[in-house]
C-alpha cells in the first residue's frame, strides 16, 4: 500500500486530509511540524507528500529543497494560505508537483490522487540510452548514419585553411557544426559569428570590416570588425543568402586577397583567419539566377556540407530529447525527470518542421512546466496539441482526434494515395485493435465478459482477436528437476 505524507500544523487540515487519503486506499502519515516531516520523509518512502508552507520548525519549502536535493520519488503538493508569486516560483523550482490555496476543494486532492493512482499502475518505462555522455551541452548529439557520414567528411576537411559552405534548413544546426570544425582545426583563436540576415543593410559593411571615427554619422570612435575579431580564428558567415549584391563584392575580394579595408580607410589589412558560411538557401539556383553572385558561390563552395534535417535522421530524435531535457533539468535548477520510452515514440513519429530547434524548444517547455518525474506519452501528445493548436486531447471529442489523424495520414501520403485501394480496411483495424485490448484489459482477459461489453457474440470477439493478433502470449513454466 502506498503511503502519503500530511504534513500541517493544522489539526484539521490534517484530520480532512487523511481522511480522504485513506478513503481512497493509501495508508497515511501525519506531521504537525518541519522537523517531523523532515525526519519521516528520511527514514520513510512515500508516493507523495501534501506540505504547508509555515509550519513550526523547519518551513515547507525548505523541507522540499532539501529533500529534493536526495532525488526523492516523492511528488510534492504544497499547501499554502499565502497566495504570494514568490512562494509559489520558489516551490516550483525545488520541484513542487502542484501549488495548492486554501481552502481547497477536496474533489482537486482527490483528482490529484487518482493521477497518483494512474501512474502507479501505468505500464510506460523510462527511457534509457544506452550511454549518457557527460559533455558540453553544446554538442552533436546523434549515431545515425546521416550524422556519421556528416562528421567522416568534417574529419577530412577540418584542419584545411579553405572555405566551407554548411546547407541545410532551418534549424538543423549548421552554427554547432561550424563550431565543431572550428574545434576539430586545432585552432586556438577566436570563433566569431555573425548572423548577416540581423544586421540592417547600411551598416553590414562597418560590421564586417570595421570602420575609422568619422566614417559616416555616428561613426564617433574607430571601430574593429568582425574579420578584425576573427584573427587567428574563424569567422563564420550565417545566412550568407541574404547579403546584399554590393557587399558580396567586398566579401569576394577578402576571400581572394586575404585582405579586406575598413569603411573610410584606404589602408588594407591582411586576414590570418578561415571563413565557413550557411544557409538554408539554393545558392547555386540563386547564382544561376543572377541572384548571388556566381563568382562568390565558387569561392564558398570550396568544401561543401549539408546538414541533415531531423527527418532524414528520426532514429536520434530519442537521444536529443533525452540530451534537451537533462540539459535543461539541470540549467533551470529543476528535478531530475525522464521521457518514457512510449512518449518518445510520440516525438519520433511528428514531423518536426524547425527541426533540431524546434525540439529542444519543446523539451525546454515540458522541463520547465512539467510536474512528473516521468513524462508520459498522455502528456507529450496533450502538449504537442497545444503547439499545434488543436483540442486538447483531453477533452476534446474523440471524432475530431481521430479524424485529425486520418488528416495527418492522408497529407502525409500525398499524390501516392490514389494508387491506395484498402484505406478502409487499414483504419478500421487501426480503431479496432486498441478498442479490443483496451476492452479485454478492462475486463481482465474474461472474453465473455469483454463481448458483453462491446456488444458482440464471444465468437465474434474470438475470430477478431485471432485476426488482429491479440491473443495473450503464453509463457513457459520450467519443471524444476530433482
Amino acid at each position: 500500500m502506498k503511503r502519503i505524507l500530511i504534513a500541517d500544523d493544522d489539526e484539521s487540515i490534517r484530520w480532512v486530509l487523511k481522511k480522504t487519503v485513506t478513503g481512497m486506499g493509501f495508508a497515511a502519515d501525519t506531521a504537525e511540524d518541519g522537523d517531523k516531516a523532515l525526519a519521516l520523509l528520511t527514514k520513510n518512502n512515500y508516493a507523495a507528500a501534501f506540505m504547508d508552507v509555515r509550519m513550526p520548525g523547519v518551513e515547507g519549502i525548505e523541507v522540499l529543497e532539501r529533500i529534493q536535493a536526495r532525488k526523492s520519488p516523492t511528488r510534492f503538493f504544497i499547501l499554502t494560505a499565502v497566495r504570494r508569486p514568490d512562494i509559489a516560483a520558489r516551490s516550483t523550482r525545488a520541484g513542487a508537483a502542484e501549488f495548492l490555496t486554501k481552502p481547497f476543494e477536496l474533489s482537486r486532492i482527490e483528482e490529484l490522487l487518482r493521477n497518483l493512482e494512474r501512474d502507479a499502475a501505468s505500464e510506460e518505462s523510462p527511457y534509457h540510452p544506452e550511454e549518457r555522455e557527460e559533455q558540453a551541452f553544446d554538442r552533436i548529439v546523434g549515431k545515425s548514419r546521416a550524422i556519421i557520414d556528416l562528421f567522416t567528411n568534417i574529419g577530412k576537411i577540418a584542419d584545411s585553411s579553405a572555405t566551407i559552405l554548411i546547407l541545410g534548413e532551418r534549424g538543423v544546426g549548421k552554427e554547432l557544426i561550424a563550431r565543431c570544425i572550428h574545434d576539430l582545426s586545432g585552432s586556438t583563436g577566436p570563433f566569431v559569428a555573425v548572423n548577416t540576415g540581423a544586421i540592417p543593410k547600411e551598416l553590414q559593411e562597418a560590421e564586417l570590416f570595421g570602420h575609422e571615427k568619422g566614417s559616416f554619422t555616428g561613426a564617433d570612435t574607430r571601430r574593429d570588425g568582425k574579420f578584425d575579431a576573427a584573427q587567428g580564428g574563424t569567422l563564420f558567415l550565417d545566412e550568407i543568402g541574404d547579403m546584399p549584391p554590393d557587399l558580396q563584392g567586398k566579401l569576394l575580394r577578402a576571400l581572394q586577397e586575404r585582405e579586406y579595408t575598413p569603411v573610410g580607410s584606404n589602408q588594407p589589412r591582411k586576414f590570418l583567419g578561415r571563413v565557413l558560411a550557411a544557409t538554408n538557401r539554393d545558392l547555386a539556383r540563386l547564382a544561376a539566377d543572377g541572384k548571388f553572385r556566381a563568382d562568390l558561390f565558387d569561392r564558398l563552395n570550396v568544401f561543401q556540407l549539408r546538414v541533415p534535417s531531423l527527418a532524414e535522421r528520426k532514429e536520434d530524435i530519442p537521444l536529443l530529447a533525452d540530451h534537451f531535457l537533462h540539459k535543461y533539468c539541470r540549467l533551470l535548477s529543476r528535478p531530475a525527470r525522464s521521457f518514457s520510452n512510449e512518449a518518445l515514440e510520440v516525438l519520433s513519429s511528428r514531423t518536426w518542421k524547425g527541426n533540431v530547434r524546434e525540439l529542444d524548444n519543446f523539451v525546454q517547455r515540458l522541463a520547465v512546466l512539467s510536474s512528473g518525474k516521468l513524462l508520459r506519452r498522455e502528456e507529450i501528445v496533450r502538449e504537442l496539441a497545444k503547439t499545434d493548436g488543436v483540442p486538447d486531447p483531453s477533452s476534446a471529442p474523440m471524432e475530431h482526434l481521430i479524424e485529425n489523424r486520418i488528416r495527418e495520414f492522408v497529407d502525409m501520403l500525398g499524390q501516392a494515395i490514389y494508387s491506395e485501394t484498402g484505406l478502409y480496411e487499414l483504419f478500421l483495424q487501426q480503431v479496432e485493435r486498441p478498442l479490443l485490448r483496451v476492452v479485454l484489459k478492462a475486463a481482465g482477459g474474461n472474453q465473455l465478459r469483454a463481448a458483453q461489453i462491446l456488444g458482440i457474440n464471444r465468437n465474434t470477439l474470438r475470430k477478431k482477436i485471432t485476426k488482429l493478433s491479440l491473443e495473450p502470449k503464453k509463457t513457459r513454466v520450467k519443471r524444476k528437476t530433482k
